[in-house]
């Protein structure tokens, strides 16, 4: 027979690793939900090329962008490529060396990395960069950042702290709370097709 005592469990906290993962899933599914990309689009580029203006002060011609090749569902890249050249921008993108991010100068060859990322092809840049155009998939209003688990970006700011970083993304990845723990670092701004957030560089010093 049952006795007549109930014990209750109480709920175990998940662990900041277990919400980050949940919360991934959720936002990509999100994301990829997303509609009306085109118009989303065109909005994103003015609002980023709006940003840099105000951060650089107009210079556009001395400035080096380190900016990601768009994947999946991220927000596009390929137009704002295309626009901060036409300004007189240098362009790089990412590559992942021996487990690490490293910037090279965009050009027409580009490869697949083993996650069917797009990546160029050549030497490493060794100049300096002047703003990272970073892709995530989540947000908050601290600026910390949710991305995919890698920790490339994180720890590639954490070498180049005079790095300006922008997070390019769309307007439903702002989430209240981003799970962080130790080796996160923050954005110093966030662009979307609606905003433009330069509030955390100060919180991230």
């Amino acid at each position: 027979m049952f006795g007549n005592k109930l014990q209750f469990v109480e709920d175990v906290p998940k662990s900041v690793s277990e919400r980050k993962r949940e919360l991934r899933a959720y936002m990509k599914e999100r994301r990829g939900a997303n509609e009306n990309r085109d118009v989303k689009e065109r909005l994103l580029i003015e609002n980023a090329l709006a940003a840099l203006q105000t951060v650089f002060k107009g210079a556009c011609t001395e400035i080096t962008a380190l900016v990601y090749l768009s994947f999946s569902s991220e927000a596009p890249t390929d137009g704002l490529i295309e626009r901060l050249l036409e300004k007189g921008y240098k362009v790089c993108c990412p590559r992942i060396e021996n487990g690490a991010l490293c910037a090279v100068e965009y050009g027409e060859d580009l490869t697949l990395s083993e996650f069917g990322i797009r990546e160029p092809v050549g030497q490493a840049y060794t100049g300096k960069i002047d703003v990272a155009i970073t892709p995530l998939l989540a947000v908050d209003g601290e600026g910390n950042r949710l991305g995919y688990g890698g920790g490339y970006y994180d720890r590639y700011f954490k070498n180049k702290p005079q790095v300006e970083r922008m997070g390019y993304c769309y307007e439903c990845q702002l989430v209240k709370s981003v799970p962080t723990e130790t080796g996160d670092e923050r954005l110093d701004m966030v662009v979307t097709e609606k905003r433009i957030e330069k509030k955390f560089r100060e919180k991230r010093k």
